[in-house]
């Protein structure tokens, strides 16, 4: 065991001594999903037990009940849209399988080059996409594990990248008051490489040599590692039934705190809070730590019974950015 934390101590002490800012591809995979998440400041991978488990701890899909469909609509900076839908299913009295898309998209943008700076009538788009299948089982009472393979799509204009990726989770429900243990790898995958027609040239092999032919010849880019995340979680009812600290069968207030340690940043906190009233109501706040410029966060949503047609809740969140303004993120989840 002294060995075991020797390691790691030494790990993180060789992070820290390095600057890995802008060292990965693919950042969208480090970027939060759903309102209700993101207003709690992203402290969820204890806590994830609605539709957007599967990208924060797939272990979390355990939570859900019966099948849940989620979307989730981010209006992000220099409008750039961050989207994302999950779907979760019963497999078996204990086992659960997802499904999630999530998509990172801006609008089409005019080809420039040093001969023609204000365009020359042609078009580019940028997208990343990430498809992710997902299963999970309820080992014990106390204790879910969950697994999800995913993959990645990068494309630039004609240029593309594609990469396979894994995330683990586990979620540990412990007796005392039911504090939620939370934990997860995500995007442990191989290398992306962009590859496309615009990287092909002509060459000439030796332009000392008069009246060869031009040769095609491809621009090398090199490979770059995935946004790999360990998350370490809290969660816990202050207020509610059941195991909470203080019983209240109308309200419930709730507390999560993560730990982020990524391969290519600083590590981060993140706490946040979620008020309940008869599950119908929420109000929700929080903070992030060590972030460039994101602090506190802040949402709102409602559950509302369809009667036998289930439930839908929908959530709102705000994130401000600084002098980039506010970012907003609405959420409407499906419940049957």
């Amino acid at each position: 065991m002294r060995h075991l934390l020797f390691i790691l101590c030494l790990t993180l002490s060789l992070h820290a001594a390095f600057d890995k800012v802008a060292t990965t591809a693919a950042p969208f995979l480090k970027m939060g999903v759903g309102a209700r998440a993101t207003a709690m400041g992203g402290g969820f991978v204890a806590l994830a037990d609605d539709g957007s488990a599967l990208y924060w701890n797939p272990a979390g899909m355990t939570r859900t009940q019966g099948m849940s469909v989620t979307a989730s609509h981010n209006d992000w900076m220099l409008d750039i849209v961050h989207d994302y839908v999950g779907v979760t299913l019963s497999a078996g009295s204990n086992e659960r399988i997802g499904v999630s898309v999530s998509s990172l998209t801006m609008g089409e943008q005019p080809v420039r080059t040093l001969e023609n700076p204000d365009g020359t009538g042609l078009q580019y788009g940028v997208q990343d996409l990430a498809i992710n299948l997902g299963y999970a089982r309820q080992i014990t009472d106390l204790l879910s594990f969950g697994i999800s393979g995913k993959l990645v799509q990068l494309r630039a204009y004609n240029e593309t990248a594609q990469a396979l990726a894994l995330d683990i989770g586990s979620i540990l429900q412990t007796p005392h008051h039911g504090v939620r243990i939370g934990m997860a790898l995500s995007n442990f995958g191989s290398d992306v490489k962009f590859e496309g027609r615009d990287l092909i040239i002509d060459t000439d092999i030796d332009p000392d040599i008069d009246g060869n032919y031009n040769s095609d010849a491809n621009l090398r880019t090199e490979p770059w590692p995935l946004p790999l995340m360990i998350r370490i979680g809290l969660s816990v009812d202050l207020l509610g039934k059941d195991q909470a600290v203080w019983q209240n069968s109308l309200n419930r207030l709730t507390l999560a705190l993560d730990a982020d340690h990524p391969n290519d940043g600083p590590e981060h906190l993140n706490a946040g809070v979620e008020y309940a009233f008869q599950e119908k109501l929420f109000l929700r706040a929080g903070y992030r730590h060590n972030y460039d410029i994101e602090a506190f966060t802040m949402g709102v949503g409602t559950q509302l019974n369809l009667r036998g047609l289930g439930k839908v809740r929908v959530d709102y969140a705000i994130v401000p950015k600084e002098r980039f303004g506010s970012t907003s993120i609405l959420s409407v989840e499906f419940l049957k």
